[in-house]
């Protein structure tokens, strides 16, 4: 994955950070494989996944300057990237229809340490989903935000969120209700 050029000089280490814009620039490199994770999983391309965390990146570096509150940076990051990404899809007007695409799914940054079966089917059945219900079940139960960090990441609202991730859990359950049967068969 080819993305981000930082400027030479720039420091990393906490304790030197003390530019918004450093700042932003170790926070983006502490989690570029969970954005790009997030990203891929949203769209099934890895080489528009790729545009999408660099565009985030991108949008993020230029609004460092602009931060008035340094909590939360991670989900500011994250929300970025989801609108970078919705914006993508609404102009193709496939959010709610997104169909993962069959790219090898044991490409993804964790491959080596999650290539089992399970892994997997779980992966394939976070693909059937449509990219709405997939962005808020990644985002909660996947990266650990709030329902309500989540909610305004996809700008919706928190009722809106609540219940599509209670559906997507429910469609996730049933799409893997069988798994253990079909496994022991195999």
């Amino acid at each position: 994955m080819k993305l981000l050029r930082f400027p030479p000089g720039l420091s990393l280490r906490p304790s030197e950070a003390g530019t918004s814009a450093d700042l932003v620039s170790r926070l983006l490199l502490e989690n570029l494989s969970s954005l790009y994770s997030l990203a891929y999983r949203l769209c099934g391309e890895r080489s528009l996944a790729e545009d999408f965390v660099q565009e985030a990146a991108r949008k993020a570096l230029e609004g460092a300057s602009s931060l008035r509150h340094r909590q939360h940076l991670r989900a500011w990051l994250f929300k970025i990237l989801s609108h970078v990404v919705y914006d993508h899809l609404r102009r193709r007007r496939s959010w709610e229809a997104s169909d993962l695409v069959e790219e090898d799914l044991a490409s993804t940054p964790a491959a080596s340490v999650l290539s089992d079966a399970t892994t997997h089917d779980v992966r394939k059945a976070l693909g059937q989903l449509t990219a709405i219900h997939r962005a808020i079940i990644l985002l909660v139960d996947v990266e650990d935000f709030t329902l309500t960090e989540a909610a305004e990441m996809l700008q919706i609202p928190l009722g809106t969120a609540a219940s599509r991730l209670a559906r997507s859990r429910k469609e996730l359950q049933q799409r893997l209700a069988g798994y253990g049967s079909q496994r022991a068969g195999s």
